[in-house]
């Protein structure tokens, strides 16, 4: 199956892996570290170990934090 993953600041990456294969699994795959990042499947939030089907699309984004 095809997974894209996308990480702002970085070019789209896809990824073959196996069906059921997890978001951490992928990551590893595609050599992109997750440290700091929010992750989401198809726009809903997820985890490292989500499972993935067939065209999702996993998306980091670093998280931001602090303010006033």
């Amino acid at each position: 199956m095809r997974v894209k993953v996308l990480k702002l600041g970085s070019s789209a990456h896809e990824v073959d892996a196996t069906p059921g294969s997890t978001v951490q699994e992928v990551l590893d795959k595609a050599s992109l570290p997750h440290g700091g990042h929010a992750i989401s499947v198809n726009g809903l939030g997820a985890g490292l170990s989500t499972a993935l089907g067939e065209g999702d699309i996993v998306t980091l984004v670093p998280k931001v934090e602090g303010g006033r």
